[in-house]
C-alpha cells in the first residue's frame, strides 16, 4: 500500500493567496484529561479533490457522488518532459487505457514539494487535451503538482473545461517513486454538505 496524501501542518507551503492553516489543541491529555482540536483550513488545500462545484454552481458537490466515484484505477502518464500537454501526446498516451479509468499526469513536481520550486512553471492540459479527456469519458485527473492550470492563471480554462463534465480533479497528489505504473486508489474527501472540494486521504493499492 502507498499513502499519497501530503500532511497538513500551519508550517505547510501553500499555494500563492491561501492562508495558512490553524490547528490548535484547546485540550490535551496531559493538562485535560482528553485531547480536542480546533481546525481551520481552506478545503483546496494539501492533497485534495475537486468537484464540478469548485467553478459551477450547478454542479455535483463532493457529497452527490457516489461512493464508487472515490475508488479507480489509474494509469500513470509521464509528463515530465513535455512543455505542455497536447492532446496528440496524450492521445497517443491513453490509446489502450480504457476510458472509466483514471488518469496520472506525472509532472515530476512532487520533488519539490514543501520548497518554493513546487510553484514554478510545470507542464499542464492544453485546452484541447482537456476536451479530449472529456470527449473520451475519464472519470478522474490526478496531478502531481498544486493544480491541473498554471499557477499563474487568472481563468482556469483547464478546471472549467474539466469540472463541465461529471469528472473529479485530485490535486498535490504525493507521488512515490517505487509506485507501479497502473494502480487501485481509494480517495476519500471530507464528507461535507455540498462541497466544492476537500482534503482527502488518497490510498493506492496493486
Amino acid at each position: 500500500m502507498w499513502d499519497l496524501t501530503y500532511t497538513i501542518s500551519e508550517d505547510m507551503l501553500l499555494y500563492p493567496g491561501i492562508p495558512q492553516p490553524i490547528l490548535h489543541d484547546f485540550a490535551t491529555p496531559q493538562k485535560d484529561g482528553y485531547g480536542m482540536s480546533d481546525y481551520a483550513f481552506w478545503n483546496h488545500l494539501g492533497t485534495h479533490i475537486d468537484a464540478p462545484t469548485h467553478f459551477y454552481a450547478d454542479g455535483a458537490s463532493l457529497d452527490e457522488f457516489p461512493l464508487e466515484a472515490f475508488v479507480r484505477r489509474v494509469h500513470t502518464i509521464h509528463c515530465e518532459d513535455q512543455s505542455s500537454i497536447s492532446a496528440s501526446f496524450l492521445s497517443q498516451a491513453t490509446k489502450h487505457i480504457p476510458h472509466h479509468d483514471g488518469l496520472l499526469l506525472l509532472t515530476g513536481q512532487y520533488r519539490y514539494w514543501g520548497t518554493p520550486r513546487y510553484f514554478d512553471p510545470f507542464p499542464v492540459l492544453s485546452e484541447e487535451s482537456a476536451q479530449h479527456l472529456v470527449r473520451e469519458g475519464y472519470t478522474m485527473i490526478l496531478v502531481d503538482a498544486p493544480s491541473v492550470d498554471s499557477v499563474d492563471t487568472e481563468s482556469f480554462p483547464i478546471h472549467r473545461i474539466l469540472l463541465r463534465h461529471p469528472l473529479l480533479i485530485v490535486e498535490n497528489l504525493a507521488y512515490q517513486p517505487d509506485l507501479t505504473e497502473v494502480f487501485h486508489i481509494t480517495a476519500l474527501p471530507l464528507k461535507i454538505k455540498n462541497s466544492n472540494g476537500a482534503p482527502a486521504r488518497i490510498i493506492a493499492t496493486t
